[in-house]
């Protein structure tokens, strides 16, 4: 860290070294047993790919010296999933509530005409399975809709599955680069991640016929492309409730705050969306779900207007120049909670947001199960 870094590039800095650190023990637990954390992996790789992105992106305005010297290949696929962590609130016009159902759609149908394809009996073609779920202590956490989505696959990908593995690794090997070579000589070792926590023999995978496996879930008003994209919520809510949350390492405290943070915010603002652009046809019992989701005191909270300095700090990594006398280098994420959130410390907010995370990821297993 330079000298002559003004303080708010410094608690930047700090900001993405927690994240590194995290993200490179992380990876550790991968790289010890590649063949059993496929599926952790590929429930984080969208939160690394925003660190990736974000950092990179801050960079360039602190230290363009340095973000030079981090270049990475894939970085058109990176900032794609990176995005993916937005869900419905993504502004771009392709995006949005329509535009990732009809992303989700085209997964679905890809998949059915690559599985159909291996079938030479037409009459065998109505059980054909073209949907594969992983699930962790009895809860969805990723489907081959979801992992494409969060893996920044497209659609025509799907079907050439030895073509999009390659893709996967290459971009892995991208993100490993530069996780790397942004910590320089710190060891990969260190204390134990969620994945330590894990029984990974629990992970349990099945070959499914999507309209047999989400038949009746969540609400009759929404297409195949509505529920996958649900689905993928859905992963991300169980992802954080059964998998990080075993995570009770001092040294993973922000990481783990940060990745639930941004991921209910993202959850609870897409489903406010969600609410009002289907809410003429919704039925009672959808409606009292997400009733019982976005009237919580801690979504109010989440959503209001004067956390977003919070959630958009922890996301872009350079606090405002305004908040930047409020901020310690010494104080858990440098005293982000306590100056965006009035009345909260770190401790406090981290208790509120764990147990909504097991509230919203519950009533979302209700809603889906139906």
């Amino acid at each position: 860290m330079g000298r002559d870094m003004n303080h708010e590039n410094q608690v930047a800095v700090r900001l993405m070294n927690n994240d590194f650190t995290f993200a490179r023990r992380f990876l550790d637990n991968v790289i010890a047993d590649p063949g059993n954390t496929v599926i952790p992996l590929f429930c984080m790789n969208n939160y690394i790919s925003l660190f990736i992105y974000e950092s990179h992106k801050a960079l360039k305005q602190i230290d363009p010296a340095r973000a030079t010297q981090l270049e990475y290949d894939n970085s058109d696929v990176i900032e794609r999933v990176r995005h993916t962590v937005k869900l419905f609130k993504d502004a771009a016009p392709d995006k949005g509530i329509v535009g990732v159902a009809t992303y989700f759609e085209e997964l679905l149908a890809a998949s059915r005409t690559y599985f159909l394809s291996s079938v030479w009996l037409p009459l065998a073609r109505r059980w054909v399975k073209d949907l594969g779920v992983w699930s962790y202590r009895g809860r969805l956490v990723t489907t081959t809709q979801v992992a494409s989505f969060y893996l920044g696959a497209e659609p025509q990908e799907v079907g050439d599955p030895e073509s999009l593995g390659q893709s996967f690794k290459a971009v892995a090997e991208s993100q490993g680069g530069y996780v790397a070579d942004f910590l320089g000589v710190q060891p990969w070792q260190g204390p134990p991640t969620f994945v330590d926590a894990m029984d990974l023999d629990e992970i349990e995978n099945k070959d499914v016929k999507f309209a047999e496996y989400f038949e009746g879930t969540f609400d009759p008003a929404f297409d195949e492309g509505l529920v996958g994209a649900l689905a993928a919520f859905r992963c991300a809510l169980n992802f954080c409730d059964v998998m990080l949350s075993g995570d009770a390492s001092a040294d993973s405290a922000e990481a783990v705050f940060k990745i639930k943070y941004v991921t209910l915010y993202h959850v609870l603002a897409s489903l406010e969306e969600l609410k009002k652009h289907y809410v003429a046809d919704l039925n009672a019992r959808s409606l009292g779900i997400l009733d019982a989701i976005l009237s919580n005191s801690t979504t109010g909270l989440m959503l209001a207007r004067n956390s977003a300095g919070l959630r958009n700090t922890l996301i872009h990594y350079r606090p405002a120049a305004k908040a930047a006398a409020l901020l310690s280098l010494n104080l858990p994420l440098c005293g982000l909670v306590e100056a965006y959130v009035p009345g909260y410390d770190f401790p406090t907010l981290s208790q509120e947001v764990d147990e909504h995370t097991v509230r919203v990821a519950e009533l979302f297993e209700e809603w889906a199960r139906g």
